[in-house]
């Protein structure tokens, strides 16, 4: 089991995010949904980089659960829209966690999995391996579109994030 130490840089909006986080997990085990964190928290949580920002939470699930948790969480007065890119947006004020499609993004992905100590929740998360790999793809992906400026950070980011987890050995070093 793995535990977040310490806090990424925009540490005040990181704390508001578990916090949200967490609510939202509630949720998905009343609904019997059990979700694996990849993108920006998975970094943080395998690099432990304080200079890294984690604006967002990314999770997977089957895209079959979209509707049944969209329609929980607006029960709960939480805001979400399914997106044509198969991905349930969740948001409140700031704060933002994408559900994607595993079927979808993580198609022939190693979707290993280890387990995310929270403050008060423990979530999946993905392997290093499958991390890795995940940004790989999303490397490549945005090289193909890289005169795009939006696509350019993100593939900077990518690049970054990609750098940071291959710096990290399978004991987590």
């Amino acid at each position: 089991m793995m535990m977040i130490d310490g806090l990424p840089k925009n540490k005040d909006h990181f704390v508001r995010l578990i916090r949200f986080l967490e609510q939202v997990l509630l949720i998905c085990a009343r609904l019997g949904i059990d979700p694996v964190v990849n993108g920006s928290l998975a970094v943080f949580a395998y690099t432990r980089d304080h200079d890294l920002d984690v604006n967002d939470v990314d999770l997977a699930i089957s895209e079959a659960d979209f509707e049944r948790l969209r329609v929980a969480l607006e029960a709960d007065g939480i805001s979400c829209r399914e997106r044509e890119w198969h991905v349930l947006q969740v948001e409140s004020d700031d704060l933002k966690i994408d559900f994607d499609s595993i079927e979808y993004w993580y198609k022939d992905l190693p979707i290993e999995r280890d387990t995310l100590k929270l403050e008060t929740a423990t979530v999946s998360v993905v392997s290093l391996l499958a991390a890795k790999t995940l940004y790989q793809r999303g490397l490549e992906a945005t090289a193909r579109q890289i005169e795009d400026g939006n696509n350019r950070r993100k593939h900077a980011s990518y690049q970054a994030k990609y750098a940071a987890l291959n710096s990290v050995d399978e004991q987590g070093h």
